[in-house]
């Protein structure tokens, strides 16, 4: 059997990770944080393996403070981003920046940040497992979607962003009651599974 070289494997590779990455340039973005106060969520803490489809998985290392400085970026270059959020319901929320969503799905400089309003946040839905966590991005043309029809208060930025309005407490009950207009949860999630500590044997 004849290897790939390395500079293709390489290129599988890339390719690979942005299939994974692909989940989060869904471009849903909030007009502010839900919240007044975003925190850290003490159960992020630990080293995760991350899976999004096919056989390619990353190690996350999340740190007490909901750090990370190893978030798979492009090109094989780790991503420093703070995890922090929210929770709503049973529902946990990682609320990015438009600069931090930028960095983290490698997307080129102004893109997300140049087109988002100021003070804007995007989303990252999880909820806890037995194993670790599963977690949504919203479906940008479901929001889309339901804004047209007046389900949802918001608008259009360019072609499939979805920009969703109101109020921190309007933000709030949109997420807690009609949660199904932005995100299908009933589609595969990217898993986040914790990775088993090293085994030590005895001396």
């Amino acid at each position: 059997m004849n290897l790939p070289p390395p500079s293709l494997s390489r290129a599988v590779r890339r390719l690979a990770l942005a299939a994974l990455l692909a989940g989060l340039s869904a471009c849903v973005a909030f007009e502010r944080a839900p919240v007044a106060e975003l925190r850290c969520d003490p159960d992020l803490a630990g080293t995760w393996t991350v899976k999004a489809g096919g056989n390619l998985s990353k190690t996350v290392r999340i740190d007490a403070r909901c750090h990370t400085e190893d978030w798979p970026g492009m090109d094989d270059r780790p991503v420093a981003l703070d995890l922090t959020g929210f929770a709503i319901g049973q529902d946990r929320y990682i609320a990015l920046t438009p600069e931090q969503a930028q960095r983290a799905i490698g997307a080129d400089a102004g893109s997300l940040a140049g087109t988002a309003p100021k003070g804007s946040v995007f989303l990252v839905l999880y909820r806890l497992t037995p194993g670790g966590l599963d977690a949504w991005l919203p479906d940008s043309q479901r929001a889309l979607d339901a804004i047209a029809r007046g389900g949802l208060a918001g608008r259009r930025l360019q072609d499939r962003f979805a920009l969703v309005q109101g109020t921190p407490e309007q933000l709030r009950d949109t997420l807690a009651q009609r949660l199904n207009l932005l995100y299908d949860t009933d589609r595969k999630a990217m898993v986040f599974q914790r990775a088993k500590a090293a085994r030590q044997d005895s001396p």
